[in-house]
């Protein structure tokens, strides 16, 4: 071929290309599709929050970890009955964030943690170990966290509803 003929067949496929890409929901030659969308504000970051990234997600699962060790902490690993409910509840409420943490949308299954979050805030009054001061008030407090962080991702995907 001669090389105006290649010249020829250069132009005519960037018109093409370029055509294709000022008509929104065209495809470029071969399959491709023509652009990707850029997200900016709010949407950006519910958008970055899937599999794996969700913060809240993350933060019920250190604060699961915390509740676990926390009888170690305040020495209090001798009253059985408290820090058999410290270990047994943040095992569970550590093991429900990696389950929310491995699902890609968040769903029904970040009830789990809050519900964990409620029997723990009210563990210390059920189980009697509320004269023992450190861990009730680390179970009150680490409850209360967790139904914040669960409460802030259920905020996150209204807003993300609304707009």
């Amino acid at each position: 071929m001669s090389e105006q003929t290649l010249r020829q067949r250069k132009v005519s496929t960037d018109v093409l290309l370029l055509d294709s890409v000022r008509e929104p929901g065209l495809r470029a030659p071969g399959g491709r599709a023509h652009r990707i969308p850029k997200i900016r504000g709010r949407a950006q970051e519910v958008a970055a929050m899937t599999t794996w990234r969700r913060w809240q997600d993350w933060v019920v699962v250190g604060l699961g970890v915390v509740l676990f060790v926390t009888p170690f902490i305040f020495g209090e690993t001798a009253n059985s009955v408290a820090a058999s409910t410290a270990y047994v509840l943040g095992a569970l409420i550590a093991l429900a964030g990696v389950l929310n943490v491995a699902m890609k949308d968040a769903g029904g299954l970040e009830l789990i943690p809050a519900v964990l979050a409620v029997i723990l805030f009210v563990s210390p009054w059920a189980f009697g170990f509320s004269a023992v001061t450190g861990l009730a008030w680390a179970a009150w407090i680490i409850a209360i966290l967790i139904v914040l962080t669960v409460g802030s991702l259920f905020a996150m995907q209204n807003r993300r509803a609304i707009a």
